[in-house]
Parts: structure tokens; sequence; C-alpha cells
């Protein structure tokens, strides 16, 4: 037994051989064969113990993992990457949709229902810059006027939920839509965006504002759509 543990211990020659040419290369197979040689020292004693107590370690290793429980971070783990090896493609694209719908709360399934038909939503984004322009710095951002189209009970949460979707893939920013002047007026005149105003310039900073639009990803219109066959039995 040592003496295989003892040649596995030595790095494959092609490995070596590459290491050795890269920069950095020596440091970095030392460091490999010292965390290597660690670890099959650690797995040694383990053999060594099971061989001296077959019965006891084999009880105490079961124990052990049954008090982790299903929560446990391990264990979650290698629940997924046991249901990896079992998953279609569209299973593991279904499970990328529900862990997302897991996550969402009501408010951003009525906008994301508001954007399903390609509508687009004038958005406006808050900048903070210096007295030169050669910097500038979100101060605020997603102000959008489809939380009040798609009814959300927390309006003033709208950017904060525009963010996540955006932050999800399942939305994206388009150019300003120049026939909604007077939507976009309405959002620069916005509380929030209002008194971040005052700040900025109570600073000596200049502010400036850049009005886009919010519109569905093609992601998350590949996300609508399977949630509709779903409801849909037949159309599947």
């Amino acid at each position: 037994m040592d003496n295989k543990l003892t040649g596995a211990s030595q790095p494959a020659g092609l490995t070596g051989r590459l290491l050795q040419r890269m920069p950095g290369g020596a440091f970095i197979k030392e460091q490999l064969d010292r965390i290597e040689n660690i670890a099959l020292g650690e797995l040694k004693q383990r053999l060594d113990r099971l061989e001296r107590s077959p019965t006891v370690s084999v009880v105490a290793v079961s124990v052990s993992n049954s008090g982790r429980g299903p929560d446990a971070p391990g264990t979650l783990l290698g629940s997924l990457l046991a249901q990896s090896g079992d998953q279609s493609r569209e299973q593991a694209v279904d499970a990328y949709y529900a862990s997302m719908l897991r996550n969402m709360v009501p408010d951003q399934a009525r906008i994301l229902a508001a954007l399903s038909d390609g509508s687009t939503y004038p958005m406006v984004h808050l900048y903070a810059t210096s007295r030169l322009g050669l910097t500038a710095v979100p101060v605020v951002e997603y102000v959008c006027s489809v939380g009040r189209a798609a009814g959300v009970l927390g309006l003033e949460l709208t950017p904060l939920y525009v963010r996540q979707l955006a932050q999800w893939g399942l939305t994206e920013s388009a150019p300003e839509d120049l026939t909604q002047t007077t939507a976009y007026e309405i959002l620069e005149t916005d509380d929030g965006v209002r008194k971040a105003i005052a700040r900025i310039e109570k600073r000596g900073e200049r502010s400036r504002i850049v009005r886009r639009s919010l519109k569905i990803s093609d992601f998350g219109q590949a996300m609508w759509n399977r949630c509709q066959l779903d409801d849909n039995p037949a159309q599947a």
C-alpha cells in the first residue's frame, strides 16, 4: 500500500513537463505536489483506521453523514450533481427557470407579464458627473414606468424589481423611445430622482439623466413561452 501511495504522488510526466515550461510553473507544480501529498497522507491514515476497526469506522462515518441533514451545503451539492447526471437538456433549462421563479416575488411576475407581449417602457438612469464630465457614477437606476403599468403593489420598489430581473437576464435595456417624451418627463420628476439630483448638486457635481427603454430579453421571452406551454399541455 505504501509503495502505491508513493508512486501515485508523482505527477504525470506530460503534466510535469508542461508546468515546467509555463511561467511560474515550477511554483504551481510544487504547490500541487504538496497538496497531493497531504491528501494522500490523510487517505492512508483513514484506510489504516478502517483496516484496524472497520465496524466502528463505518458506523462513525454513517452517523456523521446522517447528522448533516438534507439542507447541509454538502448534501445539497451532492444531490445537484447526482441529478445533473440524469437530466436532459430540456430538464436542465427548466431547472434554471424554476430556480429564478422560486426567487421571484409576485410584483416581478407582474412586470414580466407586462413585458411578455413585446411592449417597451420608458426608463431613466441618473448619474453624477464631475465638473469636467470625465467620469460618471450611477446614483439612481432603473426608474421605469413598467411598475405602474403592471399594477405592482410595491411601486417604490420598481427600480429594485427591474434591476434584479435584468441581473437574471430576463429583461434588457433598449434605446430611448422618442414617442414617449411625456412619460420620460414624468419619470424625471420622480421624488427619488429629484432628491438624488439635489444631493449631487450639493456636492458640487453635475447630474445627468440617461433615457432608455425596458424590454423583455430573448431569454426572458423563452422562459415566458415555456411557462405558457406548461399551462397548456395540449400545445406542448
